[in-house]
């Protein structure tokens, strides 16, 4: 086994790879570029964990994936089968069952997941819906199936979902979303 470096993250907008390490107080924070322009976002970011907003759903999603598991094992399928159809429905389920990090900046918007960052620069978005426990923004005009594979949701916590979801709007509004 040898022992190689991780590949370096790709650069932000400011030149450092991404994602920076998060502010030590999180929310809206409003700059001016200095040729006057309009105040932009600098960053805002929560983090959102499924077992502290709805542990009933969160088990249910464990309930899931071990009935998966448990059904394969009843019907004599191999125990590697069984194993692999598990990690499949809790690969389905993860935003059930797995805390993420969401991030809106100056570069787009980013959701940090149980398979790392996935990332929408402003440029690719087409759409955003702010709904009251999420926010959902896609690169399509309107609603189709490949949302599914697309947008990106941003579920908002339930303590700071006013002041989340009112910064967000302001933030989605002035990209033209």
């Amino acid at each position: 086994m040898s022992s190689r470096p991780l590949p370096a993250a790709a650069p932000n907008s400011a030149g450092t790879p991404y994602p920076p390490k998060p502010a030590l107080s999180t929310g809206p924070a409003a700059a001016t570029s200095g040729s006057g322009a309009a105040a932009d976002l600098a960053r805002l970011d929560w983090s959102f964990d499924p077992w502290r907003e709805d542990p009933r759903r969160a088990l249910l999603a464990t309930g899931c994936v071990l009935a998966a598991f448990l059904l394969t094992r009843y019907t004599g399928q191999a125990a590697v089968l069984a194993v692999l159809l598990a990690l499949a429905v809790a690969g389905t389920l993860s935003p059930l069952l797995v805390a993420q990090r969401c991030v809106i900046d100056a570069a787009g918007v980013a959701v940090r997941g149980p398979f790392g960052w996935e990332r929408r620069p402003w440029a690719e978005l087409r759409r955003a819906r702010v709904a009251p426990g999420s926010i959902l923004v896609s690169p399509f005009l309107r609603p189709g199936r490949l949302d599914a594979f697309r947008a990106l949701v941003l579920p908002v916590p339930r303590g700071r979902r006013d002041e989340l979801v009112a910064a967000a709007a302001g933030v989605l509004e002035r990209h033209g979303l």
